[in-house]
């Protein structure tokens, strides 16, 4: 280390580029339809069950009926927590990178930088098919980000210009 032309200055982190919040713009409103189908689904279940062993054992119909209580708790206060989470998923698109932000009481962000984008695609479950959703995956040289509950055009938009950019990045190198 005693190089005298190696140097290893201080960055003012004040004039690096910022993630604003504003320019985060959150997933298509079915997402949010398509999170709570599971949930649903689970407590129509929960129902069913304690209500044919309620039923079906008549001696102790007190509990089949606290479990199912208990369990449509929890279901509901996972359905809340979804909610909460749907509201704060979203992208941002900069000029050079990608970035998707999650989270509820922990908050993350990751961002893929257009050059080190590898692949990109996008998928339709049948479910997010029916709800006009899709998930963009974008492979990269790093960490891979997808993004789900996008729009399926803006999901076919936002490959076609994470590619577009990725190639243009590469073609400068």
């Amino acid at each position: 280390m005693n190089d005298p032309t190696f140097t290893n200055e201080p960055v003012d982190v004040s004039g690096l580029p910022q993630l604003a919040d504003e320019h985060f713009v959150p997933v298509h409103p079915n997402f949010l339809r398509v999170s709570l189908i599971g949930s649903v689904v689970f407590a129509l279940i929960v129902i069913v069950v304690g209500v044919v062993t309620a039923v079906l054992v008549p001696s102790y119909t007190w509990i089949p009926l606290v479990v199912m209580a208990v369990l449509l708790a929890l279901t509901a206060l996972g359905a809340a927590m979804t909610v909460l989470e749907v509201r704060n998923i979203a992208y941002q698109v900069r000029q050079h990178d990608l970035s998707y932000r999650t989270g509820v009481l922990t908050r993350t962000v990751e961002t893929v930088p257009f050059v080190r984008v590898q692949h990109a695609r996008v998928t339709h479950g049948p479910i997010q098919r029916a709800f006009g959703l899709a998930t963009l995956a974008v492979n990269s040289a790093g960490p891979d980000l997808d993004i789900a509950g996008l729009g399926a055009e803006d999901a076919e938009r936002l490959r076609a210009l994470v590619v577009e950019r990725a190639g243009e990045l590469v073609e400068e190198s």
